[in-house]
């Protein structure tokens, strides 16, 4: 302008040119007005920033600057005259520092296992998990997703201000962080309102310089109507590979803006199949990611968790839906995600280095991971994770793990081998060595033993009365020498009956023996002594079952007297189990 112009809104009240100026831009005089940040000239004078909303489309906006006389100019030209940013916002307190990676590992008792599960054996473990103080993955990717339509130009220009404090805070030494961004507009697009619906700019990249760049280029501007592209976005962080998680990292989603999000976002619009909260939750989900999100005070009331269906006028011909609580509901969603809402200009940098330096120190996630040929032992793990969990203190966590046998035996030995890891976020931070063996097959030879006299009662008869002895001849008709286990389950012991439904017996092991090639042994009712002691002359009946790692020639002979004789045999067909 020139000198002989005079200044905008020169002659009214500061408020009136601000407003008469803010109104000039917008072509309205329907607006709100804010005060924004203060700065000051190289010569010491104060200058300080007003935005203007027009009132139910918060993205139209403009920003104007007040000179310490008064005077009302753009914004740019005070920034020009004093050679550098001037409106840089006041930065909140930063949450207090967390201390760094601890040198102690996490531990886990006991620290290995060796297990014998034939078929259908189950064993019952406790393990426990110790984490110490901020021993937590040593990877993580942050991404920065924002909001860049019109109504967020102050909280834009207060990250990008801040973005130092932001990714240089001292409470990330000694992690391995890497940075992405991102930013999202709205549907439609390509009609002059939106040049994108979401655009991604960083993958994950460690240093700070990358990311700086980045979000350097943001520009508050465009969206039209009041809801936002953001589930769209959401769902492409989570799914897109060009998005780049590092491998073994955790991936962290950083999100702020101010208004709630299109549902659905139809195909007609985004040329992909309809987008909708669930669809964007799920993906989330399914990636691992934790959700962290920022409502700001600049644009729609809810900002995040704003009602969806209010102010949509763009959006034809998708339907509108949704409900108010979006964010809220993604972010309980995800592991360890969070919602802050009523975040301004001046709140916003210490806010997200709040927030982000606990997302990071945080564990969202632990649990035991079966890995390797014994994950199909794992018949349950109780709880199945913990979680969130914070960074600064010590956890010990207690895992109930069933182990069942599930692998039929086979003619050898068969040993399995893995290990149970810890896994937190995605990443194993622990790990035992576990080795499963299935012993081979043996083969059974059941038999029942009846032996001394019973004397029947007029109530019941286990058998009738009489003298009875049984025999049960072994032969190993095989070139190969037999190891044989013996087991006996008394049934009646001492005419008293202790194993009658609903009662059950074990079958206990007695006695180990080897058998050459071509010899033969016995077992009759004299050696049961060897299993249950001195017998009475009393009735003993019960199962002899003889267990072999090959089978066996095996016969049992059953005899009676008094009052009639009588003599049974039959040959035992083995069994493999």
């Amino acid at each position: 302008m020139s000198s002989d112009e005079g200044r905008p809104g020169e002659g009214m009240e500061p408020a009136d040119a601000v407003r008469a100026a803010l109104a000039e831009v917008l072509g309205t005089g329907e607006i709100d007005v804010r005060a924004g940040e203060s700065g000051r000239m190289p010569d010491g004078g104060h200058v300080r920033l007003f935005h203007g909303a027009v009132r139910g489309e918060p993205n139209r906006t403009a920003s104007v600057a007040v000179d310490e006389s008064g005077g009302v100019q753009p914004r740019r030209r005070l920034e020009a005259l004093a050679g550098r940013e001037l409106f840089v916002p006041a930065l909140a307190a930063p949450a207090t520092v967390i201390a760094g990676l601890g040198a102690d590992p996490v531990t886990v008792d006991p620290p290995t296992n060796t297990w014998v599960l034939p078929e259908c054996v189950t064993e019952d473990e406790t393990v426990t998990v110790t984490i110490p103080e901020s021993r937590i993955p040593p990877k993580a990717d942050v991404y920065l997703l924002a909001d860049t339509t019109g109504s967020m130009v102050s909280i834009i220009g207060a990250v990008q201000a801040g973005i130092g404090a932001i990714v240089n805070d001292p409470a990330f030494a000694g992690f391995d962080l890497a940075w992405g961004a991102g930013n999202y507009k709205d549907f439609p697009v390509g009609t002059g309102l939106n040049p994108y619906a979401f655009q991604h700019q960083l993958a994950p990249t460690p240093g700070v310089a990358a990311v700086t760049a980045a979000v350097g280029t943001w520009a508050a501007a465009d969206g039209s109507d009041i809801p936002e592209g953001q589930l769209y976005a959401l769902q492409q962080v989570a799914t897109d590979p060009a998005i780049g998680w590092r491998t073994g990292s955790k991936r962290i989603v950083v999100w702020f803006g101010d208004a709630p999000g299109h549902d659905p976002i139809c195909s007609a619009l985004s040329g992909v199949p309809d987008v909708t909260e669930a669809t964007a939750t799920a993906a989330l989900v399914a990636a691992g990611i934790t959700l962290v999100a920022v409502s700001t005070d600049t644009g729609t009331a809810g900002a995040l968790d704003g009602d969806p269906t209010l102010g949509s006028t763009d959006y034809a011909p998708c339907p509108v839906g949704g409900s108010a609580g979006q964010a809220t509901r993604m972010t309980a969603a995800t592991p360890g995600g969070t919602h802050t809402i009523g975040v301004n200009a001046g709140q916003i940098v210490g806010t997200l280095v709040s927030l982000i330096n606990a997302a990071v120190h945080a564990i969202a996630d632990v649990h035991l991971q079966p890995t390797g040929s014994i994950a199909q032992f794992v018949t349950s793990i109780t709880p199945p994770s913990y979680g969130p969990l914070p960074g600064n203190t010590a956890h010990t966590l207690p895992f109930d793990v069933t182990w069942t046998g599930v692998v039929d035996c086979e003619e050898d030995e068969q040993t399995f081998t893995g290990t149970l890891d810890v896994v937190a976020d995605g990443v194993v931070v622990a790990t035992k060595p576990v080795t499963v063996t299935v012993p081979a097959c043996r083969w059974h030879h059941s038999v029942e033993m009846i032996c001394g006299t019973s004397k029947g009662d007029d109530k019941c008869e286990t058998v009738v009365d009489g003298r009875y002895a049984t025999a049960v001849t072994i032969y190993n008709p095989t070139t190969c020498t037999v190891t044989i286990v013996k087991y006996f389950a008394p049934l009646v012991l001492d005419g008293r009956a202790v194993g009658r439904e609903p009662r059950t017996v074990p079958a206990r092991p007695f006695a180990k023996l080897e058998l050459a090639p071509g010899t033969a042994t016995m077992d009759d009712c004299c050696s049961l002594e060897e299993a249950i002691g001195p017998k009475s002359s009393q009735l003993l009946f019960g199962v002899l079952d003889i267990v072999a790692d090959h089978p066996l020639e095996v016969t049992v002979t059953h005899t009676a007297g008094h009052p009639v004789s009588s003599i049974d045999s039959r040959t035992i067909r083995p069994r493999k189990g």
